[in-house]
């Protein structure tokens, strides 16, 4: 059998990064060929995907390609506007009014 796999060199010993299909005690031979490093960003990614894939974390949720980042003139406005004493409702209301109004007038 000609099975290909990675491992992680540690403390002097070879961890498989899978589940091997082998009975136990076989005897295999091993042929080294080091891995280029991983970015600090696909190490994370990477380590995410081990965590979700043993139950340990959530996945990451995905964004619709069509939500765009809020401008920074948005991103001060809701700023100011949350930053007020006023209940959540009453601001959800002012938006809601405000919206209706540019749609009667086109």
């Amino acid at each position: 059998m000609l099975d290909m796999i990675t491992a992680i060199y540690e403390n002097g010993v070879l961890r498989p990064t899978t589940p091997l299909a082998l009975p136990e005690h076989s005897r295999v031979q091993i042929q080294i060929q080091a891995l280029p490093a991983d970015s600090p960003a696909e190490h994370r990614r990477r380590v995410h995907e081990v965590l979700v894939a043993a139950g340990l974390s959530l996945p990451r949720p995905t964004v619709p390609p069509d939500v765009k980042p809020l401008s920074a003139e948005r991103r001060e406005e809701l700023a100011r506007r949350f930053a007020t004493d006023q209940p959540m409702a009453d601001l959800i209301r002012e938006e809601r009014e405000e919206a209706d109004d540019r749609l009667l007038r086109g």
